[in-house]
């Protein structure tokens, strides 16, 4: 594989999960966005409505305070030319659409004046609001459905204001004033579509400036991440060549000549007088003994044949540190079919790892190692190997697999080399706690597993 296909793999590997957190964040900001928005519509309509009905609040003070008051104590005096310049102004005011009634309220519920005649000296039960308005000297207001007097319709909508009235020599009084609620409405929706948009422009605007950095950022992480991998298969490519070329010397070289002076010192025991001879027997021994361990060595370095049965014999090989670190391994191997050397080389690299992994980090007291052909599946047709190795140690942390910067390059690694192989590697948690390693790689690399 070259380093531009490397790195290209790399990157579509990448990618997806690049692409998930991208996703992520922006989903987030999406919804966050979203819960802000429906709370800002919610509270902007709240706060708009609260406006509008202070804003009707002022209209009816100064109604009351600059053309009611005045007018009002010479009216109720029996002044008859101010009373005619009352109810004019009052029915300027109903004509332009200001408001659409008008009702001045003595405490006991009499109507002292009102922009009807006829509803002037009647005496209703005094509402609430108005009996606040004259003892507390408060503005009130509500929303209500027609009107005490039963002049409104009682279908439409009325925001009723009070407020108090002193005039000179009189009981304090309170001022009515009906305005209907759809312009009250209008007032409110056109508040709360400034607010909205106070609020949420500059957040549509902030995650429309956060959003492009982010994918920026993101794709840069990609890059990053593929040309990591991409250095990290060269690395490794490079460590199989090295290693190879290390046992290819010591079998050619340092293993052949010990070997020689192994045969030679044999030979030559025989002719060594008695009393001498211990030494020379003790010497060739040690010898041959150095030829064992270094050809041991050898295979674990870079096993010479990964086909057919040698790959379950490396593979057991592998399991030598283990047993004498007084750990119980055990073994299940089945016939193998015939298998790339590609591939075999990816099953003995997986084994390598993983059980240096378990001597490093588990503490396993007992390691079952099985390798064979797959079973039942869709591999089977195109012919596929699956090793299984699983301890009883400490297992890894949940969130192991997921960094790739806590100690665990080897086996993102080995996932990445066996996905470039069309098989796949899977680290989970044993059902007896532990850990299960499962790798499954395709006897002919690129078929898919």
């Amino acid at each position: 594989m070259t380093a531009a296909a490397a790195l290209r793999r790399a990157g579509m590997r990448g990618a997806p999960d690049v692409r998930r957190r991208l996703l992520a964040f922006v989903g987030t900001a999406v919804v966050v966005l979203l819960v802000i928005g429906l709370g800002t519509i919610v509270i902007a309509r709240e706060v708009a409505q609260q406006e509008a009905l202070r804003d009707a609040e002022r209209t009816t003070t100064r109604l009351a305070s600059l053309v009611v008051e005045p007018l009002l104590v010479d009216a109720l005096s029996g002044n008859a030319a101010r009373r005619d310049e009352l109810d004019r102004a009052v029915r300027v005011r109903l004509t332009d659409g200001t408001m659409d009634e008008l009702v001045v309220w003595e405490r006991d519920g009499t109507i002292v004046y009102s922009d009807r005649a006829e509803n002037i000296g009647r005496r209703i039960d005094l509402p609430e609001l108005a009996l606040e308005s004259i003892d507390r000297g408060r503005i009130a207001s509500d929303i209500d459905f027609g009107d005490e007097t039963g002049d409104l319709p009682t279908d439409t909508r009325y925001v009723e204001v009070y407020t108090p009235l002193a005039l000179p020599g009189q009981q304090p009084l309170a001022f009515e004033a009906y305005y209907n609620a759809d312009r009250v409405d209008e007032r409110a929706a056109s508040l709360a579509t400034q607010l909205i948009l106070l609020a949420l422009v500059p957040l549509v605007l902030l995650q429309l400036v956060q959003i492009p950095i982010a994918v920026s950022l993101a794709r840069r992480v990609a890059r990053h991440q593929s040309e990591r991998a991409s250095l990290l298969e060269r690395a490794l490519s490079a460590s199989d060549r090295e290693r190879r070329a290390i046992a290819s010397d010591l079998h050619d070289g340092v293993v052949q000549d010990l070997a020689g002076v192994g045969y030679a010192l044999g030979a030559l025991v025989p002719a060594v007088p008695p009393d001498r001879r211990g030494i020379a027997d003790t010497c060739s021994r040690s010898v041959r003994g150095a030829v064992d361990t270094l050809r041991m060595l050898m295979v674990d370095i870079y096993p010479p044949d990964l086909t057919g049965a040698g790959l379950a014999a490396a593979v057991d090989g592998l399991a030598a540190s283990l047993r004498a670190a007084g750990t119980a391994v055990t073994v299940t191997t089945t016939p193998l079919p015939p298998m790339d050397p590609e591939a075999a080389a990816a099953v003995y690299r997986v084994a390598r790892e993983t059980l240096t992994n378990v001597a490093k980090h588990a503490r396993a007291e007992t390691v079952r190692i099985e390798l064979g052909p797959l079973g039942e599946g869709p591999e089977t047709a195109c012919g596929a190997v699956r090793l299984r190795i699983t301890d009883d140690g400490v297992g890894l942390p949940v969130d192991a697999m997921d960094r790739r910067d806590g100690g665990h390059l080897g086996l993102h690694m080995l996932i990445d080399r066996l996905a470039d192989l069309g098989g796949r590697f899977t680290v989970d948690a044993g059902p007896d706690g532990g850990t299960t390693a499962e790798a499954v790689v395709p006897t002919r690399p690129g078929v898919g597993a």
